[in-house]
């Protein structure tokens, strides 16, 4: 046996036994120095880790309404563990919260909450644009060191110490071993942190789902962004345009099939923050993009956080990250472009449609976001 292997422990025999290619000269897998130096790392990160046991504050609405700007704001808060992309726990669709059967292993829930964009930004490099055909020089690509095997082994080992007996506490070990698998994370350690923000596109259309976040954080958060239909179905269709599907070409390929999906995703979230109440704010994308301090004060001041002045500046782990927007964008900062944009993208028949089927319903919902908003005093 290798004199190392006690330190290794049952981590390693677990990465060991998964991996199961044996090692470079044959023999006992866990000999090989590869499995040695991720089972190392996750006896060190298990050992010696950070808990992430924060209420969860979900961004969430339709795509195309800023989710990704707000998630991005929040990146470098000293007081926040930010999930730096889309979250993808969702089960059997990103959208769908996952229901966990508290009898399965592990390696059952880990299997379930595993997050596939996580795993390619480790080999690629973390980016997301919506222009897949860009230039290179126009894409940025930030390293993002997360080895997934760190990850489940962390995961499993925290749970085999101490059996989450509820959803909640399977979760709790889910973003303590993501956050500390993340090995570059610059904003791991510090101060106390208040809350783990995320950014999860469509969940708020599914009313189980959002049942099923409050179920398991209630005392979580979920923010919703309304976004003037008229700025929201240039973006989408603009996406359309380079990300050529059946999808989106059922989704945004008309005017009428637009406003059909705006609709919906308006509408729930109305129904969001009439059902849940005080746990579920609407913002206005036009505020968040015109008055971007402002609108982040009064946010910071309903999570209880103090305002710090990263909250006006999208960054992915504190470095700068441009817009992830349907057309170029030249410079790094909040941009205000998308505003004014639908102007010149649709034509005057386009913008009557829409004035006249969803102009009312954005009323309703600007109204509801400015009440929410005034209710809440602003962060120091």
């Amino acid at each position: 046996m290798s004199p190392r292997q006690p330190l290794l422990g049952r981590a390693a025999r677990a990465i060991a036994a998964r991996r199961g290619d044996g090692a470079a000269g044959g023999g006992d897998a866990s000999e090989d120095p590869r499995i040695v130096e991720h089972a190392a790392l996750v006896h060190h990160r298990s050992e010696h880790y950070v808990p992430v046991r924060e209420p969860l504050m979900l961004v969430s609405q339709i795509d195309r309404s800023g989710g990704t700007l707000l998630s991005q704001l929040f990146d470098d808060h000293p007081q926040v563990h930010a999930h730096p992309y889309e979250l993808h726990t969702g089960h059997p669709k990103k959208y769908r919260w996952p229901v966990l059967d508290l009898d399965a292993s592990p390696g059952q829930w880990f299997d379930m909450l595993r997050e596939p964009p996580a795993e390619r930004a480790f080999l690629e490099g973390y980016r997301k644009v919506a222009q897949p055909n860009a230039p290179p020089e126009d894409v940025e690509t930030f390293p993002f060191v997360f080895p997934p095997l760190v990850q489940r082994g962390m995961f499993v080992a925290l749970c085999e110490r101490r059996r989450p007996r509820s959803d909640r506490e399977v979760f709790d070990a889910y973003m303590t071993s993501y956050f500390n698998a993340w090995l570059d994370n610059r904003n791991l350690y510090g101060i106390t942190k208040r809350w783990v923000t995320a950014f999860a596109a469509r969940l708020s259309n599914e009313e189980d789902s959002v049942a099923g976040l409050f179920d398991v954080y209630p005392d979580g958060r979920l923010v919703s962004i309304v976004r003037d239909p008229r700025s929201w179905y240039a973006s989408a269709r603009g996406v359309r345009d380079l990300v050529q599907t059946k999808s989106k070409e059922r989704k945004y390929g008309t005017v009428e099939a637009g406003m059909e999906v705006w609709r919906e995703g308006t509408e729930a979230l109305l129904r969001n923050r009439a059902r849940h109440g005080d746990r579920v704010l609407l913002l206005s994308f036009d505020d968040l993009v015109a008055d971007t301090e402002a609108t982040m004060r009064r946010l910071a001041g309903w999570l209880g956080i103090e305002f710090h002045p990263t909250l006006t500046e999208p960054t992915f782990n504190g470095r700068p990250i441009k817009a992830d927007s349907s057309f170029k964008v030249a410079s790094h900062g909040v941009v205000s472009d998308p505003l004014t944009r639908w102007r010149e993208k649709l034509s005057a028949e386009e913008a009557d449609f829409i004035e006249q089927e969803a102009l009312p319903l954005y009323e309703r919902a600007l109204d509801e976001a400015a009440a929410a908003v005034r209710a809440q005093p602003p962060a120091p």
